[in-house]
């Protein structure tokens, strides 16, 4: 696949939520526009020069640019088409405010969930859209 023109979405191969997102963008992105990469890979160092080293955050790079926390989710539920596409109406608040609520849901996303304690084995065909 050609990186250049895919939409590739790196996320904290730790958090049980960003895995269950993955998981549900698997099954919907049925064009299969969305490759993915943990936030620990080699290839996230590599590639996220710009982001913040600390960053434990959903990062989406698209053809448009790249986009951190709730400017990500957003983006990334734009792109799914309808029916998400509804969700993308919380575009209307502004952005310190969905930060902020992004923030104090990531905050303490382990303490009411928990970490990842193993990962779904992806079929051949999920393999091929993680890098």
């Amino acid at each position: 696949m050609e990186q250049q023109r895919k939409h590739i979405i790196f996320f904290d191969g730790d958090c049980l939520i960003c895995n269950r997102f993955v998981q549900k963008l698997l099954r919907i992105d049925r064009k299969k526009k969305f490759l993915f990469s943990s936030l620990q890979s080699e290839f996230s160092r590599a590639t996220l020069k710009n982001i913040p080293k600390k960053i434990d955050s959903i990062v989406y790079l698209s053809p448009e640019g790249s986009f951190i926390k709730s400017e990500a989710v957003l983006k990334i539920i734009k792109q799914l088409g309808f029916p998400y596409t509804i969700c993308y109406l919380l575009k209307i608040l502004p952005i310190a405010w969905r930060d902020a609520l992004y923030d104090y849901f990531a905050k303490n996303r382990y303490q009411w969930f928990g970490k990842n304690e193993s990962c779904k084995i992806p079929s051949k065909a999920e393999r091929e859209r993680f890098i």
